[in-house]
C-alpha cells in the first residue's frame, strides 16, 4: 500500500464577535405535514444528576495542542468494517436503553453513533449506524467539499482553471489591472488562507483599481468565497442555498460513474446528492429508498421591527424526487425528510480524509477546523476544545415538531490520532449530555461528563 502524505494546516480561527443570521429554515413536507425550523443554534444545556461514566474511568489531563498536521494513510476498504465489541458495548451500557425501542440497538433516545479510528482502520462504535436521522445543517460540511471539488477556478490559485479565469478579460470587466501580475501577487496569497474568506469583500474593496486618484469598480469575481465561509463556519442558511445554486449555474458538473436513476431530475439539489453519493461511495439497490437533501426552501428572517417573516431561498421549488427515505421520530408515525445515516457521514469523512486532491483536502479540513464563537460551532467542537483536540467538523441543530434535531459529524484529531466521530439524534438531549457534556452560551463546560472523551482516553491508553 502506498502511503500518501498530505500536510493539513487546519488553523483554528481567532475568536471574533459573531453575527448570527436571524433566519430559520423550513424543512420540506413530512408525512404528517409537520414543519421543521432549522437554525444553527445548539440545544440549551440540561444538567443530569448521577450521570454515568465508562467503566473504568481513566484520569486524563487535557493539554492544549496546536493545529494538527494529519498524515493520511488510505483507509482500508473492509466489509463489514472491523468493530471493537468491547468499546461498542461499553458505550451502549452507559446510555439510556429501552426494550420498547423501535431502534435496532434498543436506545431510549433517538440516537445513532459511529466512531472510527482512521489510523488503524478500526471501527470502535456502531450504534444504530444504519438508521436514517435528519441531519439539519451538518450537510453543509459536505456541501463545502462539493463547492471545492467543482469550482476550482474561484478558490485555488495553483490550478490552471483559476489562472484562466483570472486572465479572463470579460470576467475582469476589461480592467487591465485586474489581470495583471501585480494584482495576482496580491490576490493569490490571500485566497490560500481559508480564514481570509470571511473578509473577501472588504479585501477587494481595499485593493480596487484607482483611476486618476479616484477609486474604480470593485473586482467581485471571488465574492462567492464569503458565502462558502458563511455557510460552513456560521451555518448561514441563505448562503447555503446560494452555494448550491452557484455550483449548479457556474461550475463544472460532477463526473459520475454511477448511472442516474430513472427518477433523476437535474437541478441544484439533485446534483449535490449525486456528487455526495459518488464521493462517499454510497450505492443503492434498485428499489431502495434513497437518502439525502430533499429540498432547501424557505427561511424565517426578521424585519426591522424584529417581526419574523418567511423569505424564499434561491433553491426554493427544487427537490430531489429520488430522495424518498425519511426518519421516524420517537418511534412514532411522524417522519421528517433530509436524512442520512451515521454510516453515510462516516463514508463521506473517510473519503475526505483520503481525498487524492491534496489542495481541496487541505482547504476543506482547514475550513472545517475553524472554531468561531457562537452556537454554529457545535457540541463536538466544544468537546474538542476542552480536551485538547481539534475538530474538523460541521454540526446541525433544528427545532422540529416537539423535539430538536442534533447532528455532529467530522474528523477529531486527538493525541495525534484521527478519529471520525458521528452522532445523530432527535429529541435526545439526555444522551447528548452524556456523550458530550453540557456547555454554556460561550462554549465553556457546565459539567465534567463526556462518555466520548472517556471512551477515546481508554482506547488510546490501552496497550
Amino acid at each position: 500500500m502506498i502511503q500518501r502524505t498530505y500536510k493539513i494546516f487546519a488553523t483554528l480561527a481567532l475568536k471574533s464577535k459573531i453575527h448570527l443570521p436571524n433566519d430559520l429554515i423550513f424543512f420540506g413536507a413530512v408525512t404528517v405535514m409537520a414543519v421543521g425550523l432549522l437554525s444553527a443554534c445548539q440545544a440549551k444545556p440540561t444538567e443530569l444528576p448521577n450521570t454515568p461514566t465508562l467503566p473504568p474511568t481513566l484520569t486524563h489531563t487535557p493539554t492544549a495542542s496546536p493545529a494538527p498536521t494529519l498524515t493520511s494513510t488510505p483507509t482500508p476498504t473492509l466489509t463489514p468494517y472491523p468493530i471493537s465489541l468491547e468499546y461498542n458495548q461499553k458505550l451502549l451500557s452507559a446510555l439510556p436503553s429501552s426494550g420498547d425501542s423501535c431502534l435496532p440497538d434498543q436506545m431510549d433516545d433517538d440516537v445513532g453513533i459511529y466512531v472510527y479510528d482512521l489510523s488503524q482502520g478500526r471501527e470502535l462504535v456502531s450504534i444504530n449506524a444504519d438508521t436514517p436521522f435528519q441531519f439539519a445543517s451538518a450537510f453543509k460540511g459536505p456541501a463545502f467539499a462539493y463547492f471545492l471539488s467543482q469550482c476550482r477556478q474561484y478558490w485555488d490559485p495553483t490550478a490552471p482553471e483559476w489562472d484562466a479565469y483570472f486572465h479572463d478579460q470579460a470576467a475582469a470587466r476589461d480592467i487591465p489591472y485586474y489581470v495583471s501580475p501585480e494584482y495576482r501577487a496580491i490576490v493569490a496569497p490571500y485566497l490560500k488562507n481559508a480564514q481570509n474568506w470571511e473578509n473577501i469583500e472588504a479585501f477587494f474593496d481595499a485593493n480596487r483599481v484607482v483611476n486618476n486618484g479616484a477609486a474604480g469598480v470593485v473586482d467581485k469575481r471571488y465574492f462567492i468565497l464569503s458565502k462558502a465561509y458563511s455557510m460552513t463556519t456560521r451555518s448561514n442558511n441563505p448562503a447555503t442555498g446560494e452555494i448550491l445554486q452557484f455550483v449548479y449555474d457556474h461550475c463544472a458538473a460532477p463526473e459520475l460513474a454511477q448511472p442516474a436513476p430513472a427518477c433523476y431530475e437535474d437541478n441544484a439539489i439533485s446534483r449535490f446528492n449525486a456528487w455526495f453519493n459518488e464521493f462517499a461511495g454510497i450505492t443503492y439497490h434498485e428499489n431502495e429508498a434513497r437518502r439525502g437533501l430533499y429540498k432547501w426552501d424557505t427561511v424565517i428572517e426578521k424585519d426591522k421591527n424584529g417581526a419574523p417573516y418567511e423569505a424564499d431561498m434561491v433553491t426554493k421549488g427544487q427537490e430531489d424526487r429520488c430522495v424518498t427515505q425519511t426518519a421516524r421520530l420517537n418511534c412514532s408515525n411522524t417522519t421528517g425528510s433530509n436524512v442520512w445515516t451515521a454510516r453515510d457521514f462516516f463514508k463521506f469523512y473517510s473519503a475526505l480524509y483520503d481525498w487524492e486532491d491534496a489542495r481541496a483536502r487541505e482547504m476543506a479540513l482547514s475550513m472545517l477546523a475553524i472554531d468561531n464563537d457562537g452556537p454554529a460551532r457545535g457540541l463536538l467542537k466544544n468537546l474538542a476544545r476542552n480536551m485538547g483536540a481539534v475538530s474538523m467538523s460541521k454540526n446541525g441543530h433544528a427545532h422540529f415538531i416537539l423535539g430538536s434535531i442534533n447532528t455532529e459529524a467530522g474528523i477529531l484529531d486527538y493525541q495525534n490520532t484521527p478519529f471520525i466521530v458521528v452522532v445523530m439524534g432527535y429529541d435526545a438531549q439526555p444522551s447528548l449530555s452524556l456523550l458530550y457534556g453540557d456547555y454554556d452560551s460561550k462554549g465553556e463546560p457546565a459539567t465534567d461528563v463526556s462518555l466520548l472523551r472517556d471512551l477515546l482516553n481508554q482506547y488510546l491508553e490501552t496497550p
